[in-house]
């Protein structure tokens, strides 16, 4: 684990001992796993017109967080975003290429009820994007890319414990080793408060 890691862990441990020390906070944790927009991936060989992926990687989130009140909580999160294949159909031997993606978050969320089952909600916080890539020619780059992120999404309570939140997520953007990088996704899933 990298030290941006290290610090983001610090950070939860911190805040889940803070929260844990208070009697006037009511904590109640939850967990959530969403499924998200695979996203797209391009390469570019050499002077050749760039490369698109030829497989859409199932992509998911895992995260769990703390309600500290009924709007606020603080949330820590990874998303395995899946590898993107890549095949240059150029003269000569095919070139095969893979590109990993996955981020570690910790966020802010604030969410505001609209009646009994639906609510809105914005979180913000930070992103630590880590992507990999290798070819059948032997490179292989890693990099690590901190960048805030933030979100939006609506949610529907089905009961005291469980709701289905929708939301769109920016994990942040740079230009990398491989040219320009953007995680951004669209996630459906399943909430479970306890």
């Amino acid at each position: 684990m990298t030290s941006t890691s290290h610090r983001l862990l610090a950070i939860l441990a911190l805040t889940l001992t803070a929260s844990a020390a208070s009697p006037a906070w009511a904590l109640e944790p939850y967990v959530g796993l969403s499924l998200a927009t695979p996203g797209e991936a391009r390469l570019q060989s050499g002077s050749s017109a760039a490369i698109k992926n030829s497989n859409n990687p199932t992509a998911v989130r895992l995260y769990g967080g703390l309600k500290l009140t009924p709007e606020w909580s603080v949330e820590a999160g990874y998303g395995a975003f899946g590898s993107w294949r890549f095949t240059d159909p150029a003269s000569g031997p095919l070139d095969r290429a893979r590109l990993s993606s996955n981020v570690f978050t910790l966020a802010g969320r604030y969410t505001l009820a609209l009646d009994d089952t639906f609510s809105v909600f914005g979180k913000a916080g930070v992103a630590l994007n880590r992507f990999r890539y290798r070819d059948n020619q032997g490179q292989s780059i890693k990099d690590n890319i901190t960048r805030p992120m933030w979100g939006l999404g609506v949610e529907a309570k089905l009961s005291d414990h469980l709701s289905i939140p929708i939301e769109f997520e920016s994990f942040g953007s740079s230009r990398t080793q491989l040219g320009r990088f953007n995680q951004r996704k669209l996630e459906i899933g399943a909430r479970l408060q306890f």
